[in-house]
């Protein structure tokens, strides 16, 4: 199940039921001594239960496992972002559909320092110019909000449901997935990260779904579907020309696409509609292979890999999307090296790597 589906099951539970509102009162903590020096953090949407949205940290010289770090309280619904940025974590949260959400700054440890009410659903979020940058599916903007106190600067109109976004070269690019309401689009969205205005349109795929940064610098845009329709897209940050487009994905291409060294792109396959296995496309032969499979009763529900030794690290969701998920590492060669169960954690989507 990708996100795009997912949505749509917020929206028509959101029209059924009315779900209990997640704001809650800024915190403010005194930050305490930070202890987490090297690990990996799993962020997990949840569900519609209460407490199934978690922040997990495995801890890499203790090899300790915390199931849940995020405090004090808990998690509201649906945090899909995360970003590591100067010794502090930014977590978005979207709560209810069509609702304002929510913004949390907290220490490498999970407690928080501070959050703040804004946007709409907002959904992934970025660094740029001394600013974060925030992606608002339902309004059509991305938010600039200060680093220090967590306030609005500047709402940014772009297209059509903008979801994953990403800061190069004081630019912030932006992925229009489309929806099911307003259609398809294929555009990812220039902000300068300076005035904070739309400064260019990169016109791509159906569904942009996924950016990453290559090993040379340059930006490279993922848009889902089967081998003859997903495309992956390299193009200079600056110019905005398109360098090179790599086609015939043999494995279809979903989300998640990674830049591994100079050579190599993994990427979740599948497409539009369905995570799939964990793919390894060279970009001199041209060639996929499914490096991970998918396992059964699991999506391969989001990706990351490490610098330090080339480990790859999969999220995975239990196919009901009601069970708990969990994280397992592999070896570059794609051999299972460890699996840790995320108790009680609903679809875990997004992972950081911390050194």
């Amino acid at each position: 199940m990708t996100k795009y589906r997912f949505n749509l099951f917020l929206l028509v539970i959101a029209m059924v039921i009315s779900m209990t509102s997640c704001n809650r009162d800024e915190v403010l903590v005194e930050p305490p001594i930070v202890l987490a020096k090297s690990g990996v953090y799993v962020l997990s949407e949840g569900g519609f239960s209460p407490g199934t949205s978690k922040l997990s940290y495995f801890d890499f010289e203790s090899e300790q496992f915390n199931v849940n770090i995020f405090n004090p309280g808990s998690l509201g619904l649906f945090p899909d972002g995360i970003l590591l940025d100067e010794g502090n974590l930014y977590i978005t949260e979207q709560g209810n559909f069509g609702a304002p959400g929510k913004i949390y700054k907290t220490d490498t440890n999970g407690t928080v320092i501070s959050s703040s009410i804004i946007g709409f659903n907002p959904f992934a979020v970025t660094f740029s110019n001394g600013r974060l940058y925030v992606s608002n599916g339902p309004s059509n903007t991305v938010s600039a909000i200060s680093r220090e106190n967590l306030q609005i600067l500047s709402t940014i109109p772009v297209r059509n449901y903008p979801q994953e976004i990403l800061g190069i070269n004081n630019r912030v690019f932006v992925c229009n997935f489309g929806s099911f309401s307003t259609g398809n689009d294929s555009v990812v969205s220039v902000i300068d990260a300076g005035n904070n205005q739309v400064v260019g349109n990169i016109i791509v795929g159906k569904n942009p779904s996924s950016l990453a940064r290559s090993a040379d610098g340059k930006l490279l845009v993922g848009c889902p579907g089967d081998s003859s329709r997903a495309v992956i897209y390299k193009v200079d940050p600056l110019t905005l020309a398109k360098l090179d487009t790599f086609k015939n994905l043999t494995f279809g291409l979903s989300k998640d696409i990674i830049a591994t060294g100079s050579n190599l792109i993994h990427f979740i396959g599948g497409d539009l509609y369905v995570d799939k296995d964990i793919i390894e496309y060279n970009i001199s032969t041209g060639v996929s292979r499914v490096l991970i499979p998918q396992p059964s009763g699991y999506f391969n529900y989001g990706l990351a890999t490490d610098p330090a030794n080339s480990n790859i690290y999969v999220a995975q969701a239990a196919s009901d999307f009601a069970s708990s998920g969990r994280l397992r590492i592999y070896s570059s060669g794609g051999v299972l090296a460890r699996e840790l169960v995320i108790t009680d954690g609903i679809a875990p989507r997004r992972i950081i790597v911390k050194r």
